[in-house]
């Protein structure tokens, strides 16, 4: 079994990868049925999460606010840039992502444009 910690108070967070510096680089959250993470924003770097188990539930800014979530299903890939505030939850079961951190990486075109 890997290590992990607790995050937000409610999810647990598994590093799979560090970078040079030593941070997260490749993470696995996991959230129980029911668990909210609340607003936050990621400092640098843009995320890449990758939903592996569950719906998770997606909202965008600094209130939670549950009629404005949005649904994701296994298999979904969300793109977060630095800076923006959002939150997620497990509302109708466990939820499982896997979270890529770029710092100095460059998405490809492609993901470059989804994100606009």
């Amino acid at each position: 079994k890997l290590p992990s910690k607790t995050v937000y108070d409610v999810a647990q967070l598994t590093p799979l990868a560090v970078s040079a510096e030593g941070s997260p680089a490749v993470v696995l959250l996991a959230l129980e049925g029911g668990d909210v993470v609340p607003p936050h924003a990621a400092k640098s770097g843009v995320r890449l999460l990758s939903v592996l188990k569950g719906e998770l539930s997606w909202g965008d800014g600094s209130t939670i606010e549950e009629g404005k979530e949005r649904l994701f299903s296994p298999g979904s890939i969300l793109t977060i840039p630095a800076g923006a505030d959002h939150w997620l939850a497990a509302r109708s079961g466990d939820v499982v992502v896997q979270l890529v951190v770029l710092d100095t990486e460059v998405p490809v075109q492609a993901v470059q444009e989804q994100m606009k």
